[in-house]
């Protein structure tokens, strides 16, 4: 378990911000069940109480590179969690709303979607498009198969996951994602 004044980190990528001790819990679940190799290049995992892309509220975002366009000072996100204020120049990163993500394993759920659009990046060289169907797919069939293997969350249920009921669909209907079935509730 993780000591509340610990640094937090999985496989070397640090998280940062405020999380519930029952979310600590869950991130020492994610890197039970991920490989290191997945997390490679990952700059950091920041929680913020709210997070919202283009003035909607999401439950995470991978922010995958700066526009190539600003010039290098202004390559630059800037930011405050619980009164420490943050200036990040590197990435990618990912942001987990934990607001809406209390319950722990819709916590880790999140996270792991967020560091499957990290391996489908890292994996396949893709750009992150918003709301991009193949890209949402590949992300949440990630998040499920690591997810599944966290056996304290098999009879949680999740929501507001877009693509997820038709992720495990595929999931289950496909012999080549798996040799078995996925159970997850889906609310």
């Amino acid at each position: 378990m993780f000591k509340r004044s610990e640094k937090i980190q999985i496989h070397g990528v640090t998280f940062h911000g405020v999380m519930s001790a029952k979310q600590k819990a869950a991130l020492q679940e994610i890197a039970n069940v991920t490989d290191e190799k997945d997390w490679e290049g990952l700059k950091g995992v920041y929680c913020l109480g709210s997070v919202k892309v283009q003035g909607k509220d999401v439950l995470g975002v991978y922010y995958g590179q700066f526009n190539d366009n600003l010039p290098k000072e202004k390559r630059k996100l800037q930011f405050e969690i619980d009164y420490i204020k943050y200036t990040v120049t590197e990435c990618p990163i990912v942001f987990i709303d934990t607001t809406k993500n209390k319950k722990p394993h819709q916590f880790a759920f999140i996270i792991l979607h967020e560091l499957g659009h990290h391996v489908d990046r890292m994996t396949n060289g893709t750009l992150l498009k918003e709301g991009n169907r193949t890209q949402e797919m590949f992300a949440n069939t990630y998040a499920l198969e690591k997810y599944s293997k966290i056996e304290k969350f098999q009879t949680k249920k999740l929501k507001n996951i877009p693509f997820l009921e038709e992720s495990l669909t595929q999931w289950n209907k496909t012999p080549h994602l798996g040799a078995y079935s996925l159970r997850v509730q889906i609310e």
